[in-house]
């Protein structure tokens, strides 16, 4: 599975499944709060029935002692009779304590009803309360279902949508292969000529020629030496470079060459050099370092302005590279890093080079840090580990 293709999927199902999640969480509080209320209605419903099959049963009773033998009990509620001060008066002692409130309420963990009575033969009873168990119990299950339920709903979905993005990826994942296969094939196709033309500019006899045909063949070693540049670009995001092998490289001499290869680019601009370098060699693969070198050189020229300087500094531990050009905001450093991101669209190129730099940086432990201003111009500065500095 592509890197894109595998962020899509992640991203698609992880929008998906968080969607249901929210909506579940809302249907379920909704379906917990319907199934409290219901509850706590039935519970409301039977402590009412029994208060009024209590007041029934003792409606005759001469006295409180004979309310024991005509009072009906039912398992799940305690029954109590208060007088006028609200005080509990049968049975004694009291089997509970409630502040007093007219009707059906809660308190504590226990629900309570208090109905106005009136006895016919014992007339210090004027209440009659019925105390409930509250509804935890049944609450807790409702929770427990409502879980279970919520943590199937979210694996069945997010399975299914998973299977159903990877069926429907599938066609686009088929067009991206053949795409990446057509671009494998047209890059191993302007291999030989890219090649043929930049040895045959190289080692043209140019002494012979007249200013206007110099000119012109200094035009097309430009324009060769900048498809090449794109091409070796192209052809090293196709391959893995965790397979070089490092070696003993010499970054002044190295510098130096990539400076010469692009002067002819730089002077299409009437760009100056200003060089500070220092010797020094570490251990890293001679042609990676040489990709680094060739696309910071790449675009210090591309963005640079008119008549502006291109400053190099090597020492033992760093090397930067600074421009006089259009610059960009500082705000926008981590993002210039990204495949495909150009500074500037009206120039050329794929916006691949700062994204191999970084990977190359990444593959050997260099620290890359970027400093802009816009219009003013941008610097570069590579930091390696003293464990790759060859001290001489």
């Amino acid at each position: 599975m592509l890197q894109a293709e595998k962020k899509s999927l992640i991203q698609f199902v992880s929008v998906f499944v968080g969607l249901n999640i929210i909506f579940l969480i809302i249907l379920s509080t909704l379906y917990y709060n319907y199934q409290k209320k219901i509850y706590t209605e039935i519970l409301q419903d039977e402590m009412i029935y029994y208060t009024e099959t209590a007041y029934e049963s003792v409606y005759y009773a001469q006295n409180i002692a004979d309310l024991d033998e005509y009072l009906l009990h039912h398992p799940k509620f305690d029954i109590a009779m208060m007088d006028k001060n609200k005080n509990i008066i049968y049975p004694n002692p009291a089997p509970f304590k409630v502040k007093f409130k007219q009707g059906f309420f809660r308190e504590d963990t226990h629900y309570f009803f208090i109905k106005t009575i009136e006895l016919e033969n014992i007339e210090n009873i004027h209440y009659l309360i019925v105390r409930g168990d509250a509804i935890d119990d049944e609450l807790n299950k409702t929770k427990q279902t409502i879980l279970i339920v919520l943590i199937f709903s979210i694996v069945f979905f997010g399975a299914v949508i998973f299977i159903l993005s990877k069926i429907f990826l599938r066609p686009l994942r088929q067009y991206i292969e053949l795409l990446n296969k057509f671009i494998t094939d047209a890059i191993h196709e302007l291999n030989t000529p890219i090649s043929v033309l930049s040895m045959s500019l190289e080692t043209m006899e140019v002494d012979e020629l007249s200013q206007k045909n110099l000119k012109s063949t200094n035009r097309m070693l430009i324009a060769t030496r900048t498809l090449s540049h794109l091409y070796n670009d192209l052809t090293f995001t196709m391959f893995s470079s965790e397979h070089y092998p490092v070696q003993k490289t010499d970054l002044k001499e190295l510098i130096l060459q990539r400076i010469d290869y692009f002067m002819p680019l730089a002077s299409t601009k009437n760009l100056s050099f200003t060089k500070e370098l220092r010797e020094c060699e570490i251990m890293i693969n001679e042609r990676l370092m040489g990709r680094i070198i060739d696309n910071l050189l790449s675009n210090a020229i591309k963005y640079n302005k008119k008549n502006g300087n291109i400053k190099i500094e090597l020492n033992e531990n760093s090397f930067s590279i600074s421009d006089t050009g259009i610059g960009f905001d500082q705000s926008k450093s981590k993002e210039i890093f990204e495949r495909y991101k150009r500074f500037d669209n009206s120039n050329g190129g794929f916006g691949l080079g700062l994204s191999i730099v970084k990977s190359l940086c990444d593959l050997y432990d260099i620290e890359i840090e970027v400093v802009s201003k816009k219009d003013i111009g941008t610097t570069f500065t590579l930091t390696w580990n003293n464990s790759r500095i060859i001290h001489t």
